[in-house]
């Protein structure tokens, strides 16, 4: 007989687990693009990733809620993929959005709710980051859908579209100001996303790792045994 994890271990590890989801996200949705079943495959990662990000909510009745609007976040990204709707694809991230939002700011929670640093709250500070990174680019796909225009490559008008695949290339690569330069924003609401994107990814670092060093150095003065 099969034999399911049990409920507390996952718990116990809730922000490994959304870490690995949202780096196979990142790391082997774009590759899957290029088959013929990659979109559907990148579809199902971020399925994934989103449940993977309610999973660390301990509140029942919060979890529910979340797991509604997942819910209804992927029935409007399906929906407004069948029909072609941008108005639909728009509200799909929307609730995305909101979804990674309270996950974030839960992870980030979590990560400096601790005096010791371990494992799972690293996990949970490098998931908070993953999580923007890979939110951003729902909303950049949900934004070319109204204006084609918003986002160029190399100088010329998106042929295809955004597939999911660039948009959290080109999310990563704002997130991270890389600025390689052969995506562009092309209009002032793309421009203020990125700039926003930027900003964030930039000021999350710099609090986030001198909160970690802190919290370190601060059990080091406690334990003298803990490694500095």
């Amino acid at each position: 007989m099969t034999r399911w994890p049990e409920p507390g271990r996952i718990t116990r590890h809730r922000y490994a687990i959304l870490f690995c989801m949202l780096l196979a996200t990142i790391a082997v949705g774009p590759l899957l693009e290029a088959l013929d079943f990659g979109r559907l495959a990148m579809e199902a990662l971020l399925t994934f990733s989103l449940l993977a990000a309610v999973l660390p909510m301990g509140v029942t009745a919060k979890r529910r809620s979340m797991f509604a609007i997942v819910a209804g976040a992927l029935l409007m990204r399906a929906i407004a993929s069948q029909l072609e709707s941008a108005i639909l694809s728009v509200a799909g991230a929307l609730l995305w959005g909101t979804v990674a939002v309270v996950a974030v700011a839960g992870a980030i929670r979590y990560a400096m709710s601790s005096a010791r640093v371990d494992a799972e709250h690293l996990y949970a500070a490098l998931s908070a980051y993953l999580l923007i990174g890979v939110g951003w680019g729902v909303v950049y796909v949900a934004v070319v859908r109204l204006d084609p225009l918003a986002l160029m490559h190399g100088g010329a008008p998106l042929p295809a579209g955004l597939g999911m695949g660039d948009a959290i290339y080109f999310s990563f690569v704002t997130l991270a100001t890389l600025g390689y330069g052969d995506y562009t924003p092309a209009t002032p609401v793309m421009r203020g996303l990125s700039v926003f994107e930027a900003i964030i990814g930039q000021l999350y670092l710099a609090i986030m790792v001198a909160r970690l060093v802190s919290l370190r150095a601060a059990a080091h003065d406690r334990d003298p045994d803990v490694l500095p």
